[in-house]
């Protein structure tokens, strides 16, 4: 049987969806959606056992953005709240004995944090910075995943021909922050537990350079 709290959900969400916009002064929005599509570079593990470092292929990322306006700064700049998720699956460039070189790893970032947006027409500068949770899973069955704080900071420009569609281009550093003496991505067996990287405490340190069609609402 179907409840009423289930007939009435997609009721409100069509309510939502297609409830109409209330005309924008310039920078009036509700919130806004940024897909990203980027290039993540960097990312190094040291093995504490033999000092060796486990370094990280360059690759693509994709994610996105949704932002909500915060307030008004003066100079016709501006502050919104950010939440930014974004994902790289990456290889193993340089693999030390005891580590499987054709292990994948997979690493999420989601972040929640702010934006700061400078004065401009056509294009305004902005700087973003967030903290949350980065989610590191090797892509190969039998391994253990694991998630640790991690920060974000970045900046860039965005340009916006019109108020509700524009472009975003941004460099962003990424952090996970590495628990001293710990074991990274452990699988255990009828032979034993085995664990593919055994890092000492330290951050893992990443670049991401994208660009997203923003999308206001």
């Amino acid at each position: 049987m179907i409840s009423s709290r289930q007939t009435l959900a997609p009721i409100v969400l069509f309510a939502v969806l297609t409830a109409p916009v209330q005309a924008a002064e310039p920078g009036e929005y509700r919130f806004s959606v940024t897909p990203l599509l980027g290039y993540r570079m960097g990312g190094d593990f040291e093995n504490e056992e033999t000092g060796a470092k486990v370094s990280l292929n360059d690759a693509a990322a994709v994610g996105f953005i949704l932002n909500a306006p915060a307030e008004a700064v003066g100079d016709d700049a501006y502050t919104e709240w950010e939440l930014y998720f974004s994902r790289q699956s990456a290889g193993i460039d340089k693999a030390p004995t005891g580590v499987d070189p054709s292990l994948d790893i997979d690493i999420s970032y989601l972040l929640l944090g702010g934006t700061y947006v400078g004065a401009g027409e056509l294009v305004r500068p902005f700087l973003a910075a967030g903290i949350g949770a980065a989610h590191l899973s090797p892509d190969a069955s039998g391994y253990g995943s694991d998630t640790v704080f991690a920060v974000g900071i970045g900046g860039g420009a965005q340009v916006f021909p019109t108020e509700q569609i524009g472009l975003r281009l941004e460099v962003r550093a990424l952090g996970a922050v590495i628990d001293s003496h710990s074991n990274l991505f452990c699988a255990s067996g009828p032979e034993g537990s085995a664990c593919a990287v055994s890092a000492s405490g330290n951050m893992l340190w990443q670049w991401e350079a994208f660009a997203g069609l923003v999308a206001r609402f």
